[in-house]
């Protein structure tokens, strides 16, 4: 949706407990209030449209009641023979529903009317698609749910069911309407149980009518047991551009964002991001966003995936968290079982921590513990590290990190690290040709292991690519050459994969693309999918093993976190990664790459476009002022935020990296989703640079 509209889906807790009614009640009695009421049957079964295509069922109680004329097509985007699923009706006809239709009809009618009711089919997980029920439906729409219940036996476990069915999906439960749809003695319904039970309020219970086709009627019976007032108040409340800038105004008074000149953030309108479909982010006011950042680089199988949010509700369920000093839990061990059958070869240990920077951490110390025990008064203390790198924000972290922008400010808290040249093929810190360079940045990696050799603990690299620093990937051969001089001078490698792994680049983790095995790995980010801050530091039998001791000893790995093995992470985290398997994630990647390659081509062609880097589809356009003679944009030109701020008005969220533009997309996106955003990106360029 393109912008948030007054609206409201009605579901059910089953089929036949008086949701057409109680839609049409909803319908009738809005427009007794002046109101301008549209009205939708996303999908009728069960009744056949009439052969001259007019309304018909509930579609046609629906308009009749609400007085909306709208086209039959807009009121009731399709209309299927078989009294089923909409999903299971239409495969019968051989007919494949769209959600897309329904979005624009639904845009249609919000266009004509103050508020447009929908009435879904079924429940809230009867499924529209193969890959969508209903209540997936009420998402994509942007609208928040009113529950139609019975008061008959069961009616507390089912409604109680679907509110949290509703919750498990990110919708809002406006309310919860009973109807006596059939003329049955029962018991009141507890209100103040139900309300604590499904967390939503009780409306009301609409008493059984003769003739629910009279609106006269339905409309005096519906006002009289229903607080029609609070339902006004919460379907205008939906709609109100209140609450947005009440938030936006709280953010800035509190709020202290990272990587953020707050002087600027507190002069501009916060773009607040409320909900996400797939690869698409709403903000607040229900404008939309193709995610070409996957959410800071974490998010693989696209926003709202369910069986993700099942994992989630399944373990909380079960315990949220536990210490794991001294203790164990069963997803942690299930995830490092199968996280270690998907590394490099060699690793087989697993630490858990919060985050990349926390991964990182441990990875630094465990690395130099490990020579302290292995190699008694040894003289290693130092790390190698690439000038360009980044690794996290903790002090050891920022330690090995290469970006003076990022770590100048705190270099006298820092270790001493040795950094040798990025492999930045576009702007060669050697000043060499790529063509006939004979990997020199590899052989300055070689010469300074060896001319430093008893004293480096490790080196940490990220793989392939480095992110942060622009997108800068490493050519062809490189990685392998710095593993083996490492290997060579008895130097642990540390494979920083927190923004390159699970299936990024092409491959389940970056080091296996050059068959490279580090001896420590941290990864995080795409870890849960970015459904919840979790994180790993994986090792060999030969490191871990150097912790090993008697007691007295103490040589004990004395670092941990209060949230190490959280519960809900590594059930996310096993999820995730049996997701990227079943799914072919990898394969989907190479293919998506190769299929995005002339749009990336067509970027590489264009004036202002220096240089256009990728592996899978980890991708970073740099700008130039001048393309012959490479000249950046001054850094006062903010280039890249000015790109990324036009793409953003054009349904792109991106964040540039100075003078590159990443596109960094889930590996779930689409391939047209991906070629859009490729786009996007090229008109928002032109419009920034002139041409």
């Amino acid at each position: 949706m393109s912008s948030k509209s007054a609206g409201v889906f009605i579901t059910g807790v089953d089929t036949g407990v008086g949701k057409t009614v109680i839609a049409g009640a909803v319908s009738a009695t809005l427009r007794a209030r002046g109101l301008r009421v549209g009205v939708m049957k996303p999908a009728q079964t069960g009744s056949p449209r009439s052969t001259d295509g007019e309304l018909c069922g509930d579609a046609l109680y629906l308009a009749r009641m609400s007085g909306c004329e709208s086209a039959p097509d807009v009121v009731n985007p399709y209309c299927l023979r078989e009294p089923l699923s909409p999903y299971h009706s239409a495969m019968k006809e051989g007919i494949a529903l769209d959600p897309d239709k329904i979005v624009e009809a639904y845009r249609a009618l919000s266009a004509n009317h103050d508020i447009v009711i929908v009435e879904g089919a079924g429940g809230i997980f009867t499924p529209f698609t193969r890959d969508m029920t209903m209540g997936g439906l009420a998402r994509i729409l942007n609208l928040p749910v009113i529950i139609a219940t019975h008061p008959y036996l069961g009616h507390i476990n089912h409604t109680s069911m679907t509110a949290l069915a509703a919750n498990s999906l990110g919708l809002d439960v406006m309310g919860i309407i009973f109807s006596r749809w059939k003329n049955d003695p029962c018991a009141e319904p507890d209100a103040k149980l139900i309300e604590e039970m499904a967390g939503a309020a009780v409306l009301g219970l609409l008493p059984f009518i003769e003739d629910a086709n009279d609106a006269e009627s339905v409309t005096a019976a519906f006002q009289a047991s229903v607080d029609v007032d609070a339902l006004l108040r919460r379907l205008t409340s939906a709609a109100s551009n209140e609450r947005r800038k009440a938030i936006d105004e709280k953010d800035k008074r509190y709020i202290w964002h990272p990587f953020t000149q707050m002087k600027d953030w507190l002069n501009e309108p916060a773009t607040v991001i409320e909900s996400g479909q797939g690869v698409t982010l709403r903000d607040m006011d229900g404008k939309e966003y193709l995610d070409a950042f996957s959410s800071y680089w974490c998010n693989i199988h696209g926003h709202g995936e369910p069986r993700l949010a099942r994992a989630l509700t399944r373990q909380m369920g079960k315990i949220a968290h536990s210490t794991f000093l001294g203790y164990s839990n069963i997803p942690a061990v299930e995830f490092a079982e199968e996280l270690i059958q998907s590394t490099p070869d060699g690793l087989t240990r697993v630490f858990y921590s919060d985050d990349g920077s926390t991964a990182v951490e441990a990875a630094i110390k465990m690395s130099y513990q490990y020579w302290r025990q292995v190699e008694p008064g040894s003289k290693r203390r130092r790390f190698l590290s690439l000038s360009s790198a980044y690794h996290g924000d903790t002090v050891g972290a920022m330690s090995v990190g290469g970006i003076e922008l990022y770590h100048s400010t705190f270099r006298d808290l820092l270790m001493d690290v040795e950094f040798a040249p990025a492999p930045y093929c576009y702007r060669c810190p050697m000043g060499l040709k790529r063509d006939d360079c004979a990997l020199a940045c590899a052989k300055a990696v070689e010469d300074k292991l060896s001319q430093g050799a008893g004293t480096f603990c490790a080196m940490i690299i990220e793989p392939l690519v480095q992110c942060p620093a622009g997108i800068i990937t490493a050519p062809d051969g490189y990685l392998k050459r710095v593993a083996d001089a490492c290997a060579k001078n008895g130097v642990l490698l540390i494979a920083d994969e927190v923004a390159t792994g699970f299936g990024r680049t092409g491959s389940m983790f970056a080091c296996q693309l050059e068959s490279v095995a580090p001896d420590i790995m941290a990864v995080s980010k795409s870890i849960t999918s970015g459904t919840m801050p979790f994180a790993a530091t994986l090792a060999t039998e030969k490191v871990f093993g150097a912790f090993l001791g008697d007691y007295a000893e103490r040589k004990t790995f004395f670092h941990g976190h209060t949230y190490t093995g959280n519960q809900l992470g590594a059930a996310l985290a096993l999820e995730s990664l049996r997701l990227i398997k079943e799914r072919d994630i990898v394969g989907q990647v190479n293919e998506k790459a190769e299929a995005i390659r002339p749009a990336l081509e067509s970027l590489r062609e264009m004036k202002h476009v220096g240089d256009v880097r990728s592996r899978g589809l980890i991708i970073g356009v740099e700008l130039v002022k001048d393309k012959a003679s490479k000249e950046p944009y001054p850094w006062e030109d903010k280039i890249g935020a000015r790109v990324c701020q036009e793409a953003k008005l054009r349904g792109l969220m991106a964040r540039p990296l100075g003078g590159v533009i990443p596109l960094f997309p889930a590996p779930s996106a689409k391939t047209a989703e991906i070629m859009k955003m490729a786009a996007i990106l090229r008109d928002s360029i032109i419009a920034v640079t002139g041409e």
